[in-house]
């Protein structure tokens, strides 16, 4: 394909302490020549709850454009008025924004090729900024979080207005994508990917002191830790294993998440989150990796990045049973129940070339889980992305 210009609108922070699709689709994009800028989310003042770390290194940048190395550009709006999802707030957010986008497409001399979206809320947008193709994203069944302030109803109404009035619709889970399909045909399901240069085992560098001064084994997690994470299985599970330290790394949400079944258990350990950089020379510290979220409709709708990240560096990998991740049950340990999913935990730490409790996966194993994760590189996905796109951009009306 040849190079665009994209406009990413963005449900997060370029230097977001998880650093997933959103970034890395626009890092790849802008590695294969295409020009990109990617546009941090709005900030209001209900983001000093809830992310109060990002709000305060959004504030010291309102306004500015940066550059990332071999990356895109990345633009910090100036705020927007808080509750996005109410519709009244959001006719005028969508008008402020608007007016922000235009000003700093019009600085920098950009007309978008293509309208790339995250959020479910940006169809006054559509049209209104020059592209030639619009693009939705949808990442998470947003109608199933929940949010303050806003009704389920009012989220699907603007999401359905958006989905029938854009080009593209890109989903990661199939569920999304059945349900996105019947208000626009050219709905297709993108999975999760990985960075698998990144996430490479043989490139790994020592863990940071604060890891590898722990015991092991060791069982961890690296994410955002809110109400997505099955605190009672966890609490279960680290009682369940004295001998083993859970880990938890990652910025703690914690307006949504009530930690204090973990908090008096002296084998679980809370890390600060840290910089994508060390994400890999954490994970190779961990004997066995969790994804230990609750399933409820919300959850049933993700697709955790951090499964191939994982695999990638050769690690078991024990969850509960997302639907998302029963497309790689050969290659993952999944517990349906909180017995299973602590019996998976204690069969991943089962001695081999260990002579204590520990994993040691063979070299054929690990190999096996990195070709998986290889299979799903970024890559793959912005090559698959080019292809969808490529039709519409040269004025075909659907890509099969």
């Amino acid at each position: 394909m040849r190079n665009q210009t994209f406009l990413f609108l963005s449900t997060t922070d370029w230097d977001a302490p998880q650093f997933g699709s959103r970034q890395q689709i626009a890092l790849q994009l802008a590695r294969r020549g295409h020009r990109v800028l990617f546009v941090e989310i709005p900030r209001a003042l209900h983001s000093f709850i809830s992310d109060p770390a990002g709000t305060r290194r959004a504030l010291r940048r309102l306004g500015r454009i940066r550059r990332v190395p071999n990356g895109p550009l990345v633009y910090t709006p100036p705020p927007v008025l808080p509750v996005y999802y109410s519709p009244a707030v959001n006719a005028l957010n969508q008008r402020l924004l608007l007016y922000y986008l235009r000003r700093v497409l019009g600085r920098l001399g950009l007309r978008p090729d293509v309208l790339w979206t995250y959020w479910p809320n940006t169809a006054f947008l559509i049209g209104r900024l020059g592209e030639r193709v619009s693009v939705y994203h949808c990442i998470d069944d947003f109608a199933a979080a929940g949010y303050p302030m806003t009704s389920r109803r009012a989220i699907v109404r603007m999401e359905t207005r958006q989905c029938r009035k854009v080009d593209l619709i890109l989903t990661r889970t199939a569920a999304l994508a059945a349900a996105k399909r019947r208000l626009n045909p050219n709905t297709h399901f993108l999975p999760g990917g990985v960075d698998t240069d990144h996430f490479d085992p043989s490139q790994v560098t020592a863990p940071p002191p604060e890891v590898a001064a722990l015991p092991r084994p060791r069982v961890g997690f690296v994410g955002t830790i809110d109400d997505r994470l099955d605190v009672s299985l966890l609490a279960r599970c680290a009682k369940a294993l004295p001998a083993a330290t859970i880990v938890l790394v990652g910025p703690v949400k914690r307006h949504r998440v009530d930690l204090r079944p973990l908090r008096g258990l002296g084998n679980v350990r809370f890390l600060p989150p840290c910089p994508h950089s060390q994400v890999p020379a954490i994970v190779e510290a961990f004997d066995v990796c969790l994804i230990p979220y609750r399933v409820n409709e919300y959850t049933s709708g993700l697709s955790p990045v951090k499964l191939y990240e994982y695999l990638a560096m050769g690690k078991p990998v024990v969850a509960t049973n997302l639907p998302y991740l029963r497309r790689e049950a050969a290659h993952i340990r999944i517990g349906e129940t909180p017995q299973e999913f602590l019996a998976e935990i204690r069969a991943a730490l089962v001695p081999r070339s260990m002579g204590a409790l520990g994993s040691s996966p063979s070299t054929q194993e690990r190999e096996k889980w990195r070709a998986v994760a290889q299979a799903h590189s970024w890559e793959r996905q912005v090559s698959e992305i080019e292809r969808r796109l490529e039709p519409l951009l040269e004025g075909d009306a659907c890509t099969p």
